[in-house]
Formats: C-alpha cells, structure tokens, sequence
C-alpha cells in the first residue's frame, strides 16, 4: 500500500507539473492573440485602448475554460509517452498497477480539474464575458470620436463612409469632407463643421454650413448649400483578419439555452480525454514524443469541432439532444472505451499510415479546423 501511495504521488505530481506549464504557456498564446485583436480595434478607433487589459481580464475565465481540458490532455499523453518511452511504465505494471490502477491514481487530479473547469466554464466565464462586453459598450461616444485623427482619411463605417476633417474645435470638427465610396451615385458633402452624436445604434452625422455635390459622376452637374444637414450610418465593429477561433471564444446565439449547455458541456471532454491519453499515450521506446502530441492536438481540436458543430445545429423543438451536448460526448467516451479495451489486442496504430505522411495529414487537419473554427 505505501508503495503504491508513493507511485500515486509521483504520477499526479509529474502531470501536474506539466499541467502547469502547458496552461501558463496556452494561456500567454491566447492572451497575445486577443492582446492584438484588441489593439486592432483600438487603432480603428472603435474601443479605447485605456480598457483593452482590463477587458483581457474579463475573458480570462473563458479562456481558461477552454484551455484545462486542452491541458490536461496534453499533459497526460506527455507523461505516458515519457513512462513508455523509458520504460518507466514496467515499473508501475510490475507493482501490480495496470492502466486501470493508473486511471484510479490519478482520480485526485482528475477531479480537481473538473471541479475547477466546471466553475470556471460554468458561473466565472459567462460573469465574466457579460462584463467585458459592458465595459466595451460602455465607454462613451466621445473616447470614440476623440480617437479620430484629424488630416487622415477616416473609414468610419468599415464599408466605405469615409471623412476628412481638418482639426477638432471643442467637440466638433471643421472644414469636413465626406462622401460614400460604394454610392453609385457618389454624392460629396462639405461642410464648415461637423457634430457626430449615436442613437439607437447608429452615428448621426450633423453637418452645418456647407454644400452638397449629389451625383458628381453625371454629366450634369449640380451642388445645393445647406444650414443643417443629418445623416446616419450604421457602424459594425471591425473584425480583424487573424486567427481568433471566433467560434469558440466569440459564438453568438440568442438563446440562453444552448449558451448554457455549451459552457456546461467543456467540462465532460475531460472524461473522454483521460481515456484517450492512455490510448494515444502509448509510444514504442525511443519513438519520440512529438506524435504523440500533435495527435492529441488534433484529437481535441476535433473533438471541439464536433461540440460547435452539434451545437450550431441547435433547434428549438429537440431540446433533449442538447443537454450538456451530450451525443457528442457519448461518441468520443465510446470511441475512447472500446480503444482502451482492445489496446493490446488489436494494434491500433498500425492501421496508420506512414509516420512522415501520416503527421503531414495530421498537421493539414488541424489548420483546416483552426481555420473553420476561426470563421465567423
């Protein structure tokens, strides 16, 4: 019995070594990636830079969400392809520990990771997203138009309203140019001064002594001065062009039901992960570790495919389909089951093909459902 406590101990305490460093270095990856969106968006003057960390920290409970399951994966395919690469396995087997004793040592940390993704995936995560988006919605209409610069061709609406002012006068701009690139028509307005306010979700542009150039492509043309003049566009926020998994961590859907069933589904994956570690886990001596881990890169980015698949397939009239999600579940414990039962028997890798071509489709895979699950 102490010998085996001991073997417990130093199982759990290698994954979770692991564990850490894969989170902490997962968890720099996507901070650095919405560090950059968020910057984006500050430099096309939609969102004050002075909020971009605080709303960083909001997400952080979804992405951490996201990310223990993805690193408690990786961190046991790493220490069971080490224990098979250097043998170390023996030494569990030949203290009466089979791959179902291991499982039974590592329950301590396995619960504890899904305690902690639950709570996180669960309350943290949705409090948290619904503050960054206040904080956002928030900042006042003025930060926003303070953050245009004057002498600078302006996109105002990201679909071709575009403004040029010369230089601020309190809070309105003079000696304005504007005009609509995909008008075909292309009218042209120019103004002394100019006052930006937002209603219901649009700008309303206020210009004020100035002249109006409709038409500018006919043969005949003609200009009209005005007093005051009003007019709206819509404003949608820009949407940068990098890899942002925008269907995972930015997923909109009006209804609270499969929201709620989605962040309640995250934590479930570690029950099938644990069985598929030990499955994939298994190396030949001397193999390397490097398949291992970009199997298991592929094994979770499609299992989370399969979960944002099942759940933009969500209709109102099958409610009981999408409980925590569970079908998908049931087909990766199932698949994770019979694999672990059979290993032994049947040579599952050997079905593979060549290790070179094999890893090439591998990585070809994943970048395709990274792209897919970076689309909007």
């Amino acid at each position: 019995m102490y010998k085996r406590n001991i073997l417990a101990i130093h199982l759990n305490s290698q994954i979770f070594k692991s564990f850490a460093v894969i989170l902490i270095i997962l968890t720099a990856l996507i901070f650095s990636s919405r560090l950059v969106g968020y910057f984006e968006q500050a430099a096309a003057g939609t969102l004050n830079p002075d909020i971009i960390f605080t709303v960083i920290l909001f997400r952080l409970p979804d992405f951490l969400g996201l990310l223990i399951p993805f690193a408690f994966f990786l961190s046991l395919l790493l220490v069971i392809s080490e224990l098979y690469n250097t043998n170390g396995i023996y030494a569990y087997f030949s203290a009466g520990a089979s791959r179902l004793k291991l499982i039974k040592y590592i329950t301590p940390f396995f619960v504890i990771a899904l305690i902690a993704c639950s709570l996180i995936s669960i309350f943290l995560a949705p409090y948290g997203k619904a503050l960054s988006k206040s904080l956002i919605a928030e900042q006042s209409y003025e930060d926003k138009i303070s953050m245009l610069k004057p002498q600078t061709l302006v996109n105002l609406d990201e679909t071709g309203s575009y403004l040029f002012f010369e230089s601020y006068d309190d809070d309105r701009m003079t000696d304005v140019t504007f005009f609509v690139q995909d008008d075909p028509s292309l009218s042209l307005i120019k103004a002394e001064s100019l006052l930006i306010s937002n209603q219901n979700e649009k700008m309303i542009l206020n210009f004020q002594n100035g002249y109006i150039y409709p038409d500018i492509n006919s043969a005949n043309k003609i200009d009209a001065s005005f007093k005051k003049l009003t007019h709206s566009i819509e404003v949608e926020q820009p949407s940068g062009n990098s890899l942002s998994l925008l269907k995972l961590l930015d997923y909109k859907n009006q209804s609270n039901f499969i929201q709620n069933q989605w962040n309640a589904s995250i934590p479930l994956m570690l029950i099938a992960l644990m069985l598929l570690s030990f499955v994939f886990g298994k190396e030949n001596p001397r193999a390397g570790r490097e398949g291992s881990l970009v199997t298991g890169i592929l094994i979770y980015i499609f299992y989370l495919s399969a979960l944002v698949g099942f759940r933009e397939s969500y209709s109102d009239n099958f409610d009981f389909f999408y409980y925590f999600l569970w079908p998908v579940h049931l087909i990766f414990l199932t698949f994770g089951g019979l694999l672990f039962m059979l290993d032994g028997r049947i040579s599952f890798k050997n079905l593979l093909l060549n290790s070179r071509i094999k890893m090439v489709v591998i990585i070809f895979l994943i970048f395709f459902l990274l792209v897919w699950l970076s689309s909007p």
